[in-house]
């Protein structure tokens, strides 16, 4: 995928959702299956989470939060019962709900489905070597002070880059870890990593941290305002978690930052669980666009019905 159109535009996701639509439409044609080629994807989609989620469960302990996971699957599968097969034992006064909101359930079911064909595409993206600044994203510390694993991994992975990009071509990138103190911290997310990066071989004139950020969308702009008064044309690059990558790069978008998004590694059975949270965010980010796409549905719907 190139740099050279945004691959973190929202555009991205209703195309490939269109995409996803047509493809499952002619599989319907040609399959002739009893129920949407659509439903199947979804489901088998919503299955692997759970799986990925019961060995996170089993390793690490029970989360409230991953579990929903269970309670959204069940939910599905009985909605898409009633749906394909269960129409006629539903009181008459529901029927007419269930036809016309069923073209927004399969708008949804396309949409999930492209945020997660793109959240893979956007790992898969290389990065390109020209980097004035590497802003690193911020998650929580432990209650002394010490960076977890998982905020490790990301400032990890953005000395590796610095390090690839000046074998690559003899540029020096400089660092921006980007974190606030949260209510359970000692100190700042930013001066955690600060204090990573100095004992790992960074200088001090390397490192501008941000320490007053609470979220992602603060991360972005605190740090953009540091950047823009050392080099406002400044190339950057975002590093966070794998998982978190695609949702990262809308947010920069949409505070007008031309970025390359660069996930860290987080193990192979965490990372469905914690994009699923990722795509409920994402769906929430556009949610002007769902509810327009569900009046329009509405409309179809009811046109179609009667």
């Amino acid at each position: 995928m190139s740099l050279k159109t945004n691959p973190y535009s929202y555009i991205n996701i209703l195309i490939l959702g269109a995409a996803v639509f047509l493809i499952t439409l002619l599989a319907d044609m040609v399959l002739n299956l009893p129920v949407s080629t659509l439903t199947i994807v979804f489901l088998l989609l919503l299955l692997y989470v759970c799986v990925n989620n019961g060995v996170l469960m089993s390793k690490e302990g029970f989360r409230p939060i991953p579990s929903l996971i269970y309670v959204i699957t069940a939910m599905y599968i009985l909605d898409s019962y009633f749906l394909w097969f269960g129409t006629e034992i539903l009181p008459a006064a529901i029927l007419p709900f269930y036809r016309v909101i069923r073209p927004f359930i399969r708008y949804m079911e396309c949409t999930v489905i492209a945020i997660w064909i793109m959240g893979y595409a956007v790992l898969r993206i290389k990065p390109v070597y020209d980097k004035d600044y590497i802003i690193i994203l911020g998650c929580s510390i432990s209650k002394n002070g010490l960076l977890r694993p998982l905020i490790k991994k990301r400032v990890n992975r953005a000395i590796h880059f610095v390090w690839e990009q000046e074998i690559e071509n003899e540029k020096t990138a400089y660092y921006v870890p980007s974190g606030g103190k949260g209510d359970d911290e000692p100190l700042s997310e930013g001066s955690a990593m600060e204090l990573y990066l100095l004992s790992h071989g960074a200088e001090d004139f390397e490192v501008f941290p941000e320490k007053k950020s609470r979220n992602t969308e603060e991360n972005l702009k605190f740090s953009k305002k540091i950047i823009k008064d050392l080099k406002p044309d400044a190339k950057i690059a975002v590093v966070t978690s794998d998982f978190h990558v695609l949702r990262s790069g809308m947010l920069a978008k949409n505070e007008g930052m031309e970025v390359q998004v660069i996930g860290s590694e987080s193990k192979w059975y965490f990372w469905p669980g914690a994009f699923f949270r990722e795509t409920i965010a994402i769906l929430y980010m556009y949610r002007k666009v769902h509810i327009a796409a569900l009046l329009i549905c509405l409309a179809l719907g009811f046109c179609i019905n009667h």
